[in-house]
């Protein structure tokens, strides 16, 4: 099978959400299922090609219906930019220590209290491995009434979304039957953002991908597989939730030894002491019916089936199995095994990954959106120095002869040079006082000089020293995505005179109570 590979970097937080969780909450699966990323690319197919029926559509029934081409779960993706792979339940470690590791599905041993690992996805390099784990985030809603837009009784509940954080990357792989599927989606892929998860109209679930590769030989896990001789040990491990059916047709939650041997053609002993499964259930949510899917129990990824072969397997029985997988529901991503993967090593290092200052990824905006956030920060700005403002006036006091009037005459000037933000009015009205005028301003002092010093001084100050007589820092300017809010002179200026104004108008006040 020929394997598109590519990364998904989360520009918005994702939403995938998973059966648990409050009721009032959605708490998001710590992957991308390969169902989501299939449901993204049939919107983008059905929006570029006038398909009528797209069920009935034989290319477009082999690109997404009939399991020919099969859509896997994109998994974080390590250091090396290298998919991850859950982690397999056998592996235990004593409590209250993080290593060494104990491979129970390769060697038995008794351990007086173990634990299972932390990290749901790990990178195995031979007896060495690193833990990953998805950030995730949470943000609060409030229901609003559709008519309303806002919340009002009887429709304002408070729920909560603990989602996959923006930034985080993810490996994910699309396996093609033939070069044809690989042509006709490589572009599709190739062509930028996908929209994928739920509350995409809320700002969750914008996604880039990246480095989109097509691959001939390509291994879900490490393979290095040999004939398996009659007793030989088969060990298998689940790379993704399995949907196994038993003889009676029903679904159940472990891998079913007799559907095992029919895939296999081969007989096989199960070797219980050494399996270590666990059980799960799934869902999902069909948006054209707007009904929720049947809930199914499965065997969750990770578990580890041992046996023991009563017959020669061959490898060639092996491979195919690993490359079609096992159970139903194969194309979005289910049913994928590693046979014999990590059964070479009984005791495993954990291998600490450093620690990387996060750098945030900010959402890029276009169009009208740009232009919107311009206005909210330039209000954030102003807001901020509104408190700057405050602040900086309650350090100045106005001592000394100087009358109400002649502040007041000066605050008159200073309010009509406001609305044209003309520093330069206030300049030359200083500038043709009359003597007695003169005199006060120059009499009356204020941070150690006279008060017409300090009103010439303020009316000469740059833009930057505008800022730092506010104590208004770089740190403080306000953001939205890669849109800043700006300091500029035409801003300085204003701000320039309601200093002025508003140390005037408290010395006023204070005169008056006096």
């Amino acid at each position: 099978m020929i394997a598109l590979t590519f990364e998904l970097h989360l520009r918005e937080p994702l939403l995938a959400t998973a059966l648990e969780g409050d009721p009032n909450s959605s708490v998001s699966l710590p992957f991308i299922p390969g169902s989501m990323l299939r449901g993204a690319l049939i919107v983008r197919y059905l929006a570029q090609r006038a398909i009528p029926d797209a069920a009935a559509n034989p290319t477009c029934r082999r690109l997404f219906f009939d399991g020919q081409t099969r859509y896997l779960h994109a998994y974080p993706v390590d250091r090396m930019r290298n998919r991850t792979l859950p982690t397999p339940h056998a592996w235990k470690v004593e409590k209250g220590t993080k290593t060494p590791v104990y491979d129970l599905s390769v060697d038995l041993r008794d351990i007086e209290q173990a634990k299972s690992l932390g990290g749901p996805f790990v990178r195995l390099d031979g007896n060495e491995f690193e833990l990953y784990e998805p950030a995730k985030q949470i943000n609060v809603h409030t229901q609003r009434d559709r008519k309303m837009g806002r919340a009002v009784e009887g429709a304002g509940a408070v729920f909560q979304y603990e989602a996959i954080a923006a930034g985080e990357a993810f490996g994910g792989v699309i396996l093609c039957a033939d070069a044809a599927a690989a042509d006709e989606l490589q572009p599709l892929l190739e062509q930028g953002e996908l929209s994928m998860g739920g509350s995409r109209g809320a700002g969750y679930g914008l996604v880039e991908v990246q480095d989109v590769q097509r691959l001939a030989d390509w291994h879900e896990a490490p393979m290095d597989l040999d004939d398996i001789p009659p007793s030989g040990e088969l060990v298998i491990t689940l790379l993704s939730d399995a949907l196994i059916r038993d003889e009676n047709g029903q679904y159940v939650a472990y891998l079913d030894v007799a559907a095992l041997e029919t895939w296999m053609e081969a007989r096989l002993e199960p070797v219980p002491e050494q399996t270590h499964a666990q059980p799960a259930i799934v869902g999902g949510f069909n948006r054209k019916w707007g009904l929720p899917l049947p809930q199914t129990p499965v065997a969750r990824a990770g578990s580890v089936y041992v046996f023991n072969a009563r017959e020669a397997i061959p490898v060639e029985r092996l491979t195919r199995l690993i490359e079609e997988g096992i159970g139903d529901r194969r194309m979005e991503g289910f049913g994928r095994i590693a046979i014999n993967w990590h059964s070479q090593y009984d005791v495993l290092n954990l291998r600490e990954i450093p620690s990387q200052p996060s750098t945030p990824v900010l959402p890029s905006l276009s169009g009208i959106s740009v232009t919107l956030a311009r206005t909210i920060t330039e209000r954030m700005l102003r807001r901020i120095l509104e408190h700057k403002l405050v602040e900086r006036v309650n350090q100045l006091w106005i001592e000394g002869p100087i009358s109400n009037s002649q502040l007041s005459r000066l605050r008159v000037i200073a309010r009509s040079a406001l609305a044209t933000r003309d520093v330069e009015r206030i300049g030359r009205y200083l500038g043709e006082l009359r003597e007695t005028a003169h005199k006060q301003f120059e009499s009356a002092r204020i941070e150690g000089q006279s008060l017409l010093e300090w009103l010439r001084g303020r009316l000469g100050d740059s833009p930057d020293q505008v800022w730092h007589g506010l104590s208004l820092a770089q740190s403080d300017l306000p953001s939205i995505g890669s849109v800043q809010a700006e300091w500029n002179e035409a801003l300085a200026r204003e701000y320039t005179i309601r200093l002025i104004d508003t140390v005037l108008a408290k010395a006023v006040q204070e005169r008056r109570e006096r």
